[in-house]
């Protein structure tokens, strides 16, 4: 091959898409919406023990404290939670909307969260439906970083072994006579009657 020449394969430029993943517009595929949401729930798992462990210090219970000090502690403690909840929530909406919008389906879809049992069936939609190839309304497909596809596998799998672990650990202690099964709780509490 002449070294003037090049392939097609390598001369091809890639368009680079400004996308910021932390705004509405745009799109996730499958393994970016699950590796922002387990990301987004860590982040959050480990914000609220951090801050817990933070109002924990102060044991205000035992403390010899002023109570306007304790009260004002306290009011920050629960408005730090508070910020954390916003903050969750809203992320948590941009990561949906734009799944919906990979799906090629509009933002507003996600009001059926609001809905019980229909929320169930939605969140499995989002998970495993195929996002549209190509362009669609709603912008270019966006690839998946590599941190990404690595976090999303790991969350995978942490989810399979914890619902296998739970699933195992049911069946030892139902087993093993610790716990009960519904129908023995409903024998004694109907001898009460």
């Amino acid at each position: 091959m002449n070294p003037n020449q090049s392939s097609n394969f390598f001369s091809r430029q890639q368009t680079q898409i400004q996308d910021n993943p932390l705004s509405l517009n745009g799109r996730f595929g499958r393994l970016s919406y699950i590796a922002w949401y387990g990301f987004l729930n860590l982040i959050t798992f480990f914000a609220v023990i951090t801050l817990s462990l933070a109002l924990g210090i102060f044991n205000l219970s035992t403390q010899s404290l002023d109570s306007h000090f304790i009260d004002t502690l306290m009011g920050l403690g629960g408005l730090g939670f508070l910020i954390i909840s916003v903050l969750y929530f809203y992320f948590n909406l941009v990561i949906q909307v734009r799944r919906f919008h990979d799906m090629n389906r509009s933002g507003w879809f996600i009001l059926l969260f609001i809905v019980p049992l229909v929320n169930i069936f939605v969140f499995f939609y989002l998970l495993l439906g195929s996002g549209t190839q190509g362009i669609n309304h709603y912008g270019p497909q966006r690839i998946s970083a590599i941190w990404e596809k690595i976090l999303a596998w790991f969350m995978i799998v942490i989810s399979i072994l914890s619902i296998l672990g739970t699933g195992s650990l049911m069946s030892y202690m139902m087993g093993a006579g610790q716990l009960e099964t519904p129908t023995e709780i409903l024998e004694k509490s109907t001898d009460y009657f």
